[in-house]
């Protein structure tokens, strides 16, 4: 099981990469109108998925890596195992409802509308937290291991679908950019 664990980690990470540089390109063109450009940049729908898949994806990158420090630092704590598994599942939880916070902020200071993208990684990490505070009951107050299958396999299916709608604009983006490519030939 950790085998496949750790491929899916590679897979995801490098998806995670090419998401980063179609986002680095798209960046360099439109600069910081992406963030906090005005109120007629959001002439059609088209532009509001733009715009608030561009915002899923970055607050979904920078928010995974973080997260990624934040557990190795948790883990690092020298401690007392009771505390430190209620440390850690109470303070993922909190930085899980920092991430969609930030979203909804980011959202609401460029004035566009939550795309499909973004709604679906609401609705992941909110899973997400839900699996945090079944691990933190079992594990921090009844010192119950025998649902960290359950946990691990509920974390990875809401990574997975998460990275799946981030990825999907990008993938959409390029598909669209081939077709008019041939289309012009």
């Amino acid at each position: 099981m950790n085998e496949i664990l750790y491929a899916l980690g590679w897979v995801f990470n490098i998806a995670a990469f090419f998401i980063v540089v179609f986002w680095g390109k798209k960046f360099t063109a439109m600069k910081w109108k992406l963030f906090f450009g005005v109120k007629k940049d959001l002439a059609s729908v088209q532009h509001h998925e733009l715009y608030s898949c561009f915002l899923t994806a970055f607050c979904f990158l920078l928010f995974h890596i973080l997260g990624s420090e934040l557990e190795h630092f948790m883990l690092s704590l020298e401690m007392e195992k009771v505390e430190k598994i209620k440390l850690f599942y109470t303070t993922n939880t909190v930085f899980l409802f920092m991430f969609i916070a930030t979203l909804f902020c980011l959202h609401l200071v460029r004035g566009c509308t939550f795309s499909k993208a973004a709604r679906v990684c609401v609705y992941t990490t909110l899973v997400f937290m839900m699996l945090q505070g079944m691990q933190l009951i079992a594990r921090g107050y009844y010192d119950y291991h025998e649902l960290s299958i359950i946990y691990k396999l509920g974390v990875w299916i809401c990574n997975l679908t998460a990275l799946a709608y981030v990825a999907s604009y990008p993938i959409k983006s390029l598909k669209d950019y081939f077709k008019e490519k041939r289309a012009a030939q």
